[in-house]
């Protein structure tokens, strides 16, 4: 939200002048409840015109709650399915900008589109497997490379590289 809009929303909440408003946010480095805060004991905050009906005649106040929850369960289901497709596009987005390398001695072998790679493996996942486990003996390492940080995934190839050295050795002893 910029300075702008601040002083917008301050003008109509603390019903002061774009001035004061203004004013205020300043002080406050732009926080919106400090110069709320400020406004008041300053005392120029004037009173909201909105009037509010307490007569015993007056409808159930809690009528509203179950069309308020509602709404709110709404919002919720809203958000988790955003959250979900922003996780897919980041998948996506990241799948198609970073490649499986596999290299042996350090000589590169193969270089795949890492959504590719993964479609191969989930087609053929006892296969793919078996190839992988049979590569580390064969001295082969799998790295990710591509625009994206992946040390965390490079990282845990290397270990199974590692692993697969050791017990190569264990065998060969």
């Amino acid at each position: 939200m910029d300075n702008f809009e601040k002083v917008e929303k301050l003008v109509q909440k603390a019903n002061v002048s774009y001035e004061d408003a203004k004013n205020a946010l300043e002080e406050a480095n732009g926080d919106m409840l400090d110069a709320m805060i400020s406004l008041e004991r300053q005392g120029k905050v004037k009173p909201s015109t909105v009037t509010y009906k307490t007569d015993s005649d007056s409808q159930d106040r809690y009528s509203d709650v179950p069309a308020v929850v509602e709404r709110s369960e709404n919002t919720e289901e809203k958000s988790f399915a955003a959250d979900l497709g922003s996780g897919i596009k980041k998948f996506f987005r990241y799948t198609v900008n970073n490649s499986l390398k596999i290299t042996r001695r350090g000589e590169q072998i193969l270089k795949l589109p890492l959504l590719l790679a993964i479609l191969i493996m989930l087609c053929a996942l006892p296969l793919t497997v078996i190839v992988i486990i049979i590569s580390l003996f064969c001295e082969c390492k799998y790295s990710v490379v591509g625009k994206d940080n992946s040390k965390n995934i490079n990282d845990m190839f290397e270990k199974a590289s590692d692993m697969a050295e050791k017990a190569k050795e264990d065998v060969v002893e």
